[in-house]
């Protein structure tokens, strides 16, 4: 079982950080009535929203019914999930409580998903039971309705001299050896991600390569890129990639450039380095799915093999951050249109991305109603109304 799973709090005392939140949330639940506001939670990811809800539930005697609302995002599916909640407090019986929480309600975020928020409204606002939810984003103006209507409680990034703390204590409770300069490393690249702090502490003693037991350090700066594109072996380059001092997608984007503009690589090998890129980033997509923080291995491994033994240089690209994000952040819309429709069409990748995806763009692109109907019958949200007909520019 992962490390974070194991520790995960029980009591809403046993939490680390955002004390006053947390104790706001328990005052909501004790006093909770008939009529009574829900609440709301935002704040990044790890830093303990749906554990204090857990927590503050199963200490009030609530038995908690969970619901990702990012996977339910029309009226309809909604209304089929929690209708029978609404309609009906006793579902588990007549002397249970019962807490609904929806999570990631951020993921209604899009346009198709207005009739979703709309029953979301109407639901906690018509609920004879507690409500709680939480997304991942703050001040969203597409969640303004739902924050007018909720208590809302923002959570912050855990500060990381006490997740080093956090961190010394269960290593002493584990019998896990590392040294005060690794926890101090893990708090201070983990942004303030409790959950991810334990999963990069559980990764690291799991593959043996404990930084407290290796003369190997931390590091963040060209240097470091330089060190990894002039790796000599795979085996190197993977070790070096996992000193790198940066996130998941960081990492991917860090050599992104050095790839897509080296002139020494055929048209081939540039293609199947941008494929390994492309299945890393659909790994981290996975692992923060599934919190199977095990997979860093294999992500670490699919970058090295995009760049090793290529002779690529660091490129230092004159396009500016902002646009370089918006073009890699397009790439990933495509790579998900290009999984899912050429599935659904039974053609392969790139015969949709050559010629299916063009066509929908000029097709869209004079047919806003037809656009429309689409975005709504596949479900589709703002990336892809944005991207799509930006290809028949």
């Amino acid at each position: 079982m992962m490390l974070s799973e194991r520790l995960r709090p029980k009591r809403i005392s046993e939490i680390i950080g955002n004390e006053r939140a947390r104790l706001e949330l328990v005052k909501w639940l004790k006093n909770w009535k008939i009529g009574s506001k829900a609440v709301l939670l935002t704040g990044p990811p790890g830093v303990g929203k749906s554990t204090s809800i857990y927590a503050v539930a199963r200490e009030f005697g609530y038995t908690v019914i969970e619901y990702n609302a990012s996977d339910v995002r029309t009226r309809e599916k909604l209304k089929g999930t929690l209708g029978p909640a609404l309609i009906n407090a006793s579902i588990l019986g007549s002397d249970e409580k019962l807490m609904v929480f929806l999570d990631e309600v951020d993921g209604l975020s899009g346009r198709s998903d207005y009739a979703g928020s709309e029953f979301i409204l109407d639901f906690i606002e018509n609920s004879r039971i507690p409500v709680a939810m939480a997304a991942n984003v703050e001040d969203d103006p597409k969640l303004k309705k739902i924050e007018q209507k909720s208590i809302v409680l923002r959570f912050k990034a855990i500060d990381a001299q006490l997740l080093y703390v956090y961190l010394k204590a269960v290593s002493r409770r584990e019998h896990i050896k590392s040294s005060e300069a690794a926890l101090d490393k893990i708090a201070a690249n983990s942004r303030g991600d409790v959950r991810f702090a334990l999963n990069l502490l559980q990764s690291i003693v799991a593959e043996d390569a404990s930084i407290a037991h290796t003369d190997r350090q931390f590091f963040s700066d060209a240097s470091a890129i330089d060190a990894i594109l002039g790796a000599n072996t795979l085996e190197e380059a993977v070790a070096l990639f996992r000193q790198f001092d940066a996130r998941p997608y960081d990492r991917i984007r860090a050599i992104y450039d050095s790839v897509v503009s080296a002139k020494t690589l055929s048209i081939e090998v540039k293609s199947k380095a941008l494929d390994l890129m492309s299945d890393a980033d659909i790994l981290v997509a996975r692992i923060n799915r599934e919190q199977n923080w095990r997979l860093l291995r294999y992500f670490d491994r699919y970058l090295a093999l995009a760049i090793c033994v290529k002779n690529l240089k660091r490129v230092d690209s004159s396009i500016p951050w902002n646009l370089k994000l918006a073009i890699w952040n397009d790439g990933r819309v495509i790579r998900g249109l290009q999984q899912r429709f050429s599935e659904i069409y039974h053609v392969g990748k790139s015969d949709f991305s050559d010629f299916y995806l063009p066509y929908f763009s000029y097709y869209f692109k004079n047919n806003p109603k037809a656009f429309e109907a689409f975005i709504s019958r596949y479900e589709l949200g703002d990336p892809e109304r944005r991207v799509i007909p930006k290809i028949a520019k």
